[in-house]
């Protein structure tokens, strides 16, 4: 804090610091080093921050040496020990390094832009769902911004110039946009938090063509059920259908597409469970009928709290669906 602070903000700092350094020399004592006669753990723990002191004493405009005397002869005799003197950096480049920081902005206010992510979304995209559902899966705290998609925001022309849509995920200023594309950033990005995909390159690769093919075959056959109406919504129903039977043999016994844990294929095909309603009122069809191992799966996944939250209620969906129908005159 003596460095990224000023005024008494910082004397109170410097103050506390000095404070904590008493009590460690209190601990030394008279001994050489705390380790007693050698170098030990706590000298190995603590001396890298003497190479840090001067940039401390410049910014505090105060002495380490004049109120801890024996904690900086302490310091000077490890220095003799070529394992320090060869590690520890020259203070004045620390100092240098510190000053650039101070100019490009304290460490507190990178790290709340390193944190900064927003999703441009609107609640009844599938496609947003599965941003969703991966952000939550991973605990990543962000801004959710609802589009209007009869209207739509600056910011979303700005971060999706190209195909002005949603979803679009902000992190530190930078869009990520398509929603596979968001999911698998997230996975990169958030790595040690949840894992989707597989990290066997094989497995990864199978992960993708099936989340390719949700994409292709279910998600772009599903769209045309509602849209259409008498013997071509029948046949696109009969297309719609046979995909989720491809996509249940694929699931076979297993709890997840991932295995043994809800991953990537998951996340990119449930969202479209809260459709199911509307295609199945649309369509006059039971999809547990045709694919009960797919709604069990669907349903399985709905106890995950990140599923549960993103997806919205089949009957909203569905009413939705209705006005879309009779703004197209299908109704």
């Amino acid at each position: 804090k003596i460095w990224t602070t000023k005024g008494d903000e910082q004397k109170s700092a410097t103050e506390e610091f000095i404070g904590y350094l008493k009590t460690l020399e209190a601990e030394l004592g008279d001994k050489p080093y705390f380790g007693g006669e050698k170098l030990g753990y706590v000298d190995v723990t603590m001396i890298p921050f003497y190479s840090w002191f001067h940039a401390y004493e410049v910014s505090g405009n105060f002495s380490i040496e004049s109120n801890c005397p024996k904690l900086m002869a302490w310091a000077k005799r490890c220095m003799q020990h070529e394992s320090v003197s060869k590690t520890l950096p020259d203070p004045k480049k620390v100092y240098e390094f510190i000053l650039q920081l101070k100019k490009e902005g304290a460490p507190q206010q990178r790290a709340s832009m390193a944190e900064e992510v927003i999703l441009l979304d609107s609640w009844v995209s599938p496609f947003g769902m599965r941003a969703r559902i991966a952000l939550a899966e991973k605990g990543i705290k962000h801004e959710h911004r609802e589009e209007d998609l009869g209207n739509k925001s600056d910011l979303l022309l700005k971060m999706n110039s190209i195909h002005k849509t949603i979803p679009v995920l902000i992190h530190n200023g930078k869009p990520v946009c398509e929603s596979n594309n968001i999911v698998q950033y997230l996975d990169e990005v958030w790595h040690d938090k949840s894992p989707l995909l597989p990290s066997d390159p094989y497995l990864k690769g199978q992960a993708r063509f099936w989340a390719d093919f949700v994409d292709r075959k279910v998600f772009d056959a599903g769209r045309k059920v509602w849209v259409t109406k008498g013997e071509e919504q029948k046949s696109l129903m009969e297309e719609f259908i046979g995909h989720l039977k491809t996509l249940e043999a694929e699931l076979g016994d297993e709890p997840y597409f991932g295995g043994e844990k809800m991953g990537y294929v998951d996340v990119t095909m449930v969202p479209i469970y809260s459709w199911f309603h509307a295609y199945e009122v649309s369509g006059n069809f039971s999809f547990e009928s045709h694919c009960p191992k797919l709604v069990a799966w669907a349903k399985r996944c709905m106890q995950h709290d990140s599923v549960s939250k993103a997806l919205p209620d089949p009957e909203k969906v569905y009413e939705y669906v209705l006005q879309l129908r009779k703004r197209l005159g299908i109704e």
